[in-house]
């Protein structure tokens, strides 16, 4: 790297050509590249607990937006899920300013990716979803609904493990 100063050319030289990072960053990425197998071979390492219809068991908040049919949808729901494939509640939707309450009866399937689907009772309604694997959270889409074109997806909270 040559240096202006005046009418003077300063060269300075690093010596040993040693990388500018230094011996400590190359140590560090060594540690984070052996870090998963350390993981693996730990009895602390993040183990994946396979899901199953009994993960979506308890009380749950949901809420979901979209549009429907191109027009604006929010709805918050109260939903139960029985851990046995059974959805039952009530909510509040607004469909371009119209108010309605609707009462939801659903069954549904979680695969062991924790993975799932939901299609009401009578049928028209169906959402893929994504449930955590303690069942505390879960994300949908709606994949068709019975008034027409939805654009709607979500999020689902438990607020009670019991299906009181």
């Amino acid at each position: 790297m040559n240096i202006h100063t005046a009418n003077q050319v300063t060269t300075k030289v690093n010596p040993g050509n040693r990388s500018p990072f230094g011996y400590r960053f190359v140590l560090a990425l060594a540690s984070l590249a052996l870090l998963p197998a350390a993981w693996a071979q730990s009895n602390d390492a993040p183990s994946f607990k396979p899901c199953s219809a009994a993960t979506l068991q308890g009380t749950y908040m949901s809420s979901q937006s979209g549009q429907l049919n191109g027009l604006p949808l929010a709805q918050v729901n109260r939903i139960v899920a029985d851990g046995a494939g059974n959805i039952t509640g009530t909510g509040t939707a607004v469909v371009n300013g119209v108010v309605t309450n609707p009462v939801i009866t659903a069954t549904y399937t979680v695969d062991s990716d924790c993975n799932g689907t939901l299609s009401s009772v009578p049928a028209g309604l169906s959402q893929n979803f994504v449930v955590k694997e303690n069942g505390c959270q879960v994300f949908f889409i709606v994949t068709a609904h019975p008034a027409g074109t939805a654009t709607l997806s979500g999020e689902a909270v438990r607020i009670s493990k019991s299906t009181d």
